[in-house]
């Protein structure tokens, strides 16, 4: 019961996250000009950071490293663009634990606030969870799970290096795979 309140709670959470807050920045993102015909704006990302775990994970593992590709695309209004992520979370475990890693394939929207610089993002993902022990044994399995947070890019030509922290909860069983990330990255 606690757990489906939670998970709905961090879905609501993460889609309000992407919602602007504001009808005038709607309207001004309406009328910016459209690129131009045939121009290509899909970009690539190279990100990598820290993973602060929480929760359970928190209590059974240390901090952890991230390393990620990513692309993304436009939407109309030109403040919105589609996001996918692909992550590599790897946290050191304690006691019988030697590791916790997260393979990632996540799709987010993302809304940009003002020229661009300031971002939200938030969305779904297919998250493979591995527990390897220090006996050498191993349990895996693969869940959905949900990321959201905000970020900004300090550049405004390539490489546009950014930064961005976040929430990343993978709904696995058993105990909670709750981690915030802390990124940096630049767009090729």
């Amino acid at each position: 019961m606690h757990t489906t309140r939670f998970v709905t709670l961090t879905l609501a959470a993460g889609l309000l996250a992407t919602v602007p807050l504001g009808t005038a920045g709607a309207q001004r993102a309406v009328a910016r000009p459209a690129p131009a015909p045939g121009a290509t704006s899909l970009r690539l990302g190279l990100v990598g950071g820290l993973s602060l775990p929480a929760g359970d994970l928190g209590h059974a593992a240390d901090a952890g490293a991230a390393l990620g590709v990513r692309a993304e695309g436009p939407l109309r209004p030109a403040r919105w663009s589609v996001r996918g992520d692909l992550a590599f979370d790897r946290f050191g475990g304690r006691g019988g634990v030697d590791a916790y890693s997260y393979a990632s394939l996540a799709g987010s929207l993302v809304h940009r606030e003002g020229v661009g610089r300031f971002y939200e993002y938030g969305g779904l993902g297919v998250y493979h969870a591995r527990t390897s022990f220090v006996d050498a044994l191993t349990r895996s399995d693969t869940n959905l799970g949900v990321q959201f947070g905000i970020g900004a890019t300090f550049t405004s030509r390539a490489p546009r290096w950014f930064a961005e922290a976040g929430f990343t909860s993978a709904f696995t069983s058993g105990r909670s795979s709750i981690w915030f990330p802390v990124r940096v990255g630049f767009w090729l």
